[in-house]
């Protein structure tokens, strides 16, 4: 019987979080792409072909502020029924509920309910009213990605752009062009990256490429004055 091979697609986030010339914070995350953005790729290199690419990137924070997790649980609910099936074995972070109050970042387990999931491991601290956000779905688009939605608070006019540098290896990144941030809120909370083809900031038009979440700790907080520096590095690889 003749084996089966194919590719995987990923892209990997690195972010710098300064304040005055100091390093605060760094933070990565890696994703999968989205079905709309692997349409794009088939249709860039197979059939229509793309002249002059341009992607932007973007900045992700939770999708729901009415988590509720009780000490020493599993079971993750929120009031505003934001689970599907599809969700479970997802990464998810939900702020706060980890050791000492810090995040608790683990996979859903069980999907049980539109409000209720089972998480792979118990909270440590009860968490209400509490925020948290998941990977995304495979269907997710620029005008529907509930799992997560966009954190706009800075001062670019737009997104910033993805300057792709050589490619080599089967991967390419914007390490020498790195996306700048301009954060512009205090206490403004960050759960990971996305990547479009739209430069509008919250905009909900173009073609969605991938989202990624932040690994542990989990999320990260910026304050206006703080510049995030973010490098993404885009790879294919032969399975």
């Amino acid at each position: 019987m003749q084996s089966e091979f194919g590719v995987a697609v990923t892209t990997r986030y690195r972010v710098e979080c300064r304040r005055k010339g100091s390093l605060l914070w760094v933070a990565r995350a890696k994703n999968r792409v989205v079905t709309a953005g692997l349409n794009k790729l088939l249709d860039a290199t197979f059939k229509t072909g793309l002249a002059s690419p341009v992607w932007y990137i973007g900045l992700v924070k939770a999708s729901i502020t009415d988590a509720a997790i009780t000490s020493g649980a599993a079971t993750l609910t929120s009031a505003s029924n934001p689970f599907v099936a599809a969700d479970a074995g997802r990464s998810i972070i939900v702020r706060g509920a980890g050791a000492s109050g810090a995040d608790l970042v683990t996979t859903i387990s069980v999907f049980n309910s539109a409000g209720n999931v089972t998480l792979a491991v118990n909270a440590s601290t009860t968490v209400s009213n509490g925020f948290a956000a998941w990977d995304a779905r495979a269907g997710d688009t620029m005008s529907s990605h509930s799992p997560w939605i966009e954190n706009t608070d800075y001062s670019n006019a737009t997104r910033p752009g993805f300057t792709a540098g050589t490619i080599a290896g089967g991967s390419v990144d914007n390490s020498a062009s790195q996306g700048v941030f301009n954060m512009n809120v205090n206490n403004s909370l960050i759960f990971g990256c996305f990547m479009a083809d739209n430069n509008t900031i919250g905009g909900t038009t173009g073609t969605l490429y991938g989202m990624a979440m932040f690994g542990s700790p989990g999320s990260r907080q910026a304050n206006g004055g703080d510049t995030l520096n973010v490098t993404a590095t885009l790879s294919i690889s032969s399975t």
